[in-house]
């Protein structure tokens, strides 16, 4: 009886222990999904680009590149001529529960600091947490940070998009994440986040930056560019500026010498 009892232990911790390998939804990890519902795909790729601090804090373009494979993408697509794609992620903060959300960007790449979207629009602190029991339903098949993976549950049309109804994330916020995406083609979407601690005043999502998923080339390029990040011209200046500096200094130099 004692043998059976440890064994049974062991066995139980095992499955404890495994339980993260088998999906583990992460708070404010972002969450990329396509889906193939409307071409009849029998199931969903789904990356975690991991943490949004480290993304979305960033200074500069960040290359995201080698989460993203393009074999699992053409798999899902099929004899499709496109797919339906986009970002989720948030947490249930008891003080002041987040999200994000991706919404179409059009014009292409343009200004880093102007959306080229409309904000999904204004919410209370519980339709925050509303939005999280949505997409925290992602938990059975998230893959871990940096990695990727086909789910044939099909949780991203379930539980985001395009299942519009309660329980769902489009159903219960009203908010479609995903724009369409085929082969050789570039897909912008600007990534908007809200935080809220209040249940009797709505805030507005802000503009985070914006994804650039690039298939037009022999390796697909993705990237995620932040708001902070100065425009070209502004770079352009930066860098004159410092060039004129250090020929001043050198010049100073010399009549020192």
């Amino acid at each position: 009886m004692k043998k059976l009892t440890t064994a049974a232990l062991l066995f139980g911790g095992a499955i404890l222990v495994s339980q993260p390998a088998l999906g583990q939804f992460v708070n404010n990890d972002l969450y990329m999904g396509f889906q193939n519902q409307a071409g009849g795909g029998t199931e969903d790729y789904m990356i975690n680009l991991g943490a949004a601090s480290g993304i979305v804090g960033s200074s500069s373009v960040v290359d995201l590149s080698s989460d993203f494979s393009l074999s699992d993408f053409n798999g899902v697509l099929g004899t499709s001529t496109s797919l339906l794609g986009g970002v989720v992620a948030g947490s249930n903060n008891n003080q002041a529960p987040d999200l994000y959300a991706t919404q179409f960007r059009s014009g292409g790449a343009g200004i880093p600091s102007v959306p080229g979207s409309s904000s999904p629009g204004t919410f209370y602190k519980g339709d925050l947490f509303l939005g999280y029991s949505d997409i925290g339903q992602l938990a059975l098949v998230a893959p871990a940070a940096g990695a990727g993976v086909l789910d044939t549950s099909r949780s991203w049309e379930n539980y985001v998009e395009p299942k519009n109804a309660n329980g769902t994330f489009l159903g219960d916020m009203g908010i479609n994440p995903d724009a369409p995406v085929g082969p050789s083609t570039v897909l912008y979407e600007d990534l908007w986040y809200n935080s809220n601690s209040s249940s009797t005043t709505k805030i507005p999502f802000t503009y985070k930056g914006y994804f650039t998923l690039d298939l037009t080339g022999s390796s697909p390029s993705l990237t995620f560019t932040p708001s902070a990040v100065p425009e070209p011209t502004v770079l352009g200046l930066l860098g004159g500026a410092s060039l004129l500096l250090l020929s001043f200094r050198r010049r100073l130099g010399g009549k020192k010498a």
